[in-house]
């Protein structure tokens, strides 16, 4: 299981299981959060449409409609291939040539679902046009954007520092660092950007600078041109600024409303703003939350409702938290295998309990019964 930022909590009476001998990604720098935005355009476009098959409008065909889907968290909880797809198949829909923004705010998160956004997002940009819009990007939150093959930072932003780390130790697995500079070399590739810039995120001794003329900029592993951005001491961090100069970035927007401009998607008799990706990630942040809120009272209540009245009141209101807790677990996996760290192993054990204790209730009922 790779990932970054697990919690370390307790939870009475649940076995939580978490693997930590597999490798994480983890963010070795931070930058403070972008401006707020908020859309520039008026539409009348609805929610996102349960299915993708849902007829669209003929008139709002002729429209290209302009997606921002939000994503905000660890990689593999916050922000997932999952949302992407969605918006992805609402976007088929209006048929290829739709913008999809992704508006990433993440320090990083598990290298497996990084392989999963890497999928989403070629497949994606081979029909849709694909805008990255940083304002944080860490670790897998990077990798995530190197993909897209237009990219715009906030003001304040930052990207970079991609480092493969062992769960348990929190150290860098050196063994895998090589083949780790390639990954991130060729997603740099994959978003169009030289893949000499790959490396310098992954390994603090990589150099890095730069020579421009005019808009033409050359790249060079070491510290000797005219621009520096990585020297031997630590990772490759993009600010706007730098990420601008350099062309690693398209430009900068503090705004939905400038970026749209920047894009050119800002005139409303041939483009809309659509609200379905908000919505989506809107819905996902909210069961994120509502699980992060609920799961640790229901574990405590499992331990403490009815037990004043004990016997068969007590273990009806534990099996009745402990199926709520299984319920989440159906709703919500990544939130409570990666942060609440409630396993698959651990929900088995609790559906084994709930048999046990719907077994006991029945031998209880059994013996009252007259005669016994």
């Amino acid at each position: 299981m790779k990932h970054l930022s697990s919690r370390n909590r307790k939870f009475i009476g649940v076995a939580s299981i978490l693997l930590f001998s597999q490798a994480e990604l983890f963010a070795q720098s931070s930058a403070p959060k972008g401006g707020q935005s908020s859309p520039p355009v008026k539409t009348n476009s609805k929610a996102p449409a349960k299915s993708a098959t849902t007829s669209v409008d003929p008139i709002q065909k002729t429209k290209k409609q302009v997606f921002v889907l939000p994503l905000d968290g660890m990689v593999g909880i916050g922000l997932r291939h999952d949302e992407m797809e969605q918006v992805e198949k609402i976007a088929d829909g209006f048929g290829p040539g739709q913008v999809i923004v992704l508006r990433i705010n993440s320090n990083g998160g598990l290298v497996t679902e990084g392989d999963l956004i890497a999928a989403s997002l070629t497949r994606i940009k081979s029909k849709h046009r694909l805008v990255a819009w940083i304002e944080k990007a860490i670790s897998g939150g990077a990798f995530t954007g190197l993909y897209c093959d237009e990219m715009y930072f906030m003001p304040e932003a930052a990207l970079g520092s991609i480092t493969m780390l062992n769960g348990a130790t929190r150290e860098e697995i050196t063994s895998a660092r090589e083949d780790w500079k390639s990954r991130v070399a060729e997603a740099c590739a994959a978003g169009d950007r030289d893949p000499k810039i790959g490396p310098a995120m992954v390994h603090s001794e990589v150099e890095l600078s730069y020579d421009k003329v005019g808009d033409k900029v050359t790249f060079y592993n070491d510290y000797k041109h005219e621009f520096k951005l990585s020297d031997n001491k630590e990772n490759l961090d993009f600010s706007a600024h730098s990420a601008e100069h350099s062309g690693f970035s398209d430009g900068t927007a503090a705004t939905e409303m400038q970026l749209f401009k920047e894009l050119g998607v800002d005139d409303p008799t041939k483009f809309e703003a659509n609200n379905a990706g908000k919505v989506i990630a809107e819905k996902w942040q909210k069961l994120i939350e509502g699980a992060k809120e609920e799961v640790p009272l229901l574990i405590q209540k499992r331990g403490i409702e009815g037990s004043s009245q004990g016997g068969i009141q007590f273990l009806q209101a534990r099996i009745r938290n402990t199926q709520k807790i299984i319920d989440w677990f159906k709703k919500c996996p990544p939130e409570l295998k990666y942060d609440l760290q409630i396993g698959e192993e651990a929900i088995e054990q609790l559906k084994d309990e709930i048999l046990q204790m719907r077994k006991q209730i029945k031998e209880m009922q059994a013996q009252s019964q007259p005669g016994n």
